[in-house]
């Protein structure tokens, strides 16, 4: 026999216990279902916290309403005077359209006697915003016999103003034009005194110093903000007055001379000064004066009265002198 041939080897010995064998249950079906559902509740709870509706207010407690620091703006209505005197109503300023100047002589010409006249100097421009008379027709119901009853709007104020013939006429327009315009102030000027008598005619006297009372009811020349020739309702009020007696002295001439200051070119300022006499002029004429007895001169910076250096001084520049001849 060869050698080595037959011999069993014997086994080797060692000094270490063999290691247990670890039996190891296959994956079945329901390990795979866990595997697969649990990171889908981690997510959904996550989502959960993360993702939910945040609470309109904070941990401290309701969260601070967004408060406006902005206030309304102040209301600013075109200026507008509605004047009488004697049987002559006088309606002066502007409306957005033609159906809010159709409200206001509504208003006035149903609520007015016979033989009164409407004077209508209204003008239309889209751009303002002016009262509402659609509800206006009772104060002038209530006004209808005050002969020198007037109303004027500047700004968000009314100002009623006139000679009722008792407390409670006094009261009904005054009551009537707060309810009517509830969201602006209406200032009551209204008098009692009873009535009033229609104006005496001056006697000829009077006219023949026709310059001294025109210059007491205008108290200086009539003045004109910088580039402009609008007459302000308080303008009004005095050329109605100025009309009056004029119209009482029908053999007076009158010039109409209008100034500027001196800026810009001269050619500019005489045809603005031109355009403010003539504004008056025609303020007169739908009055009842004659355009024949008026003369309408544009002057431009000539002949200042106060110094051209200062704000104050052009601003005084800037007129209409009514001078009788």
């Amino acid at each position: 026999m060869g050698v080595g041939t037959g011999l069993r080897h014997p086994a080797a010995s060692t000094d270490s216990t063999p290691a247990p064998e670890i039996h190891r249950p296959s994956a079945g079906l329901p390990w795979l279902i866990a595997v697969a559902v649990i990171p889908l509740l981690i997510a959904g709870i996550g989502y959960g916290a993360f993702d939910q509706p945040r609470p309109a207010h904070g941990a401290g407690g309701p969260a601070p309403a967004a408060s406006s620091t902005s206030t309304a703006p102040k209301l600013s209505l075109a200026p507008l005077s509605i004047t009488r005197i004697g049987n002559d109503v006088t309606l002066v300023g502007g409306f957005p359209d033609d159906s809010a100047k159709a409200a206001l002589l509504n208003a006035v010409k149903g609520s007015l006697p016979p033989g009164v006249n409407v004077i209508d100097q209204i003008h239309i421009n889209p751009n303002i915003d002016a009262l509402d008379f659609a509800k206006a027709a009772p104060i002038f119901k209530d006004s209808a016999s005050i002969p020198d009853f007037s109303l004027v709007v500047n700004g968000d104020t009314i100002t009623l103003a006139g000679t009722a013939a008792s407390p409670d006429q006094k009261n009904a327009v005054s009551q009537e034009a707060a309810r009517t315009w509830s969201t602006l102030k209406v200032v009551d000027k209204l008098v009692v005194t009873g009535p009033v008598p229609p104006p005496v005619p001056p006697a000829a006297g009077q006219c023949a110093d026709l310059q001294s009372a025109i210059n007491a009811v205008t108290g200086g020349p009539i003045t004109f903000a910088n580039d402009g020739f609008s007459l302000t309702p308080a303008d009004n009020q005095i050329l109605i007055q100025v009309s009056g007696r004029l119209k009482a002295c029908p053999a007076a001439h009158v010039a109409i001379n209008g100034f500027s200051d001196n800026s810009g070119v001269e050619a500019i300022n005489i045809s603005l000064s031109s355009q403010r006499a003539q504004r008056v002029a025609d303020f007169l004429v739908a009055n009842g004066v004659a355009g024949t007895v008026l003369v309408v001169k544009g002057l431009g910076s000539v002949n200042p009265v106060a110094p051209n250096d200062t704000v104050d001084g052009r601003a005084k520049n800037r007129r209409v002198e009514i001078v009788v001849s």
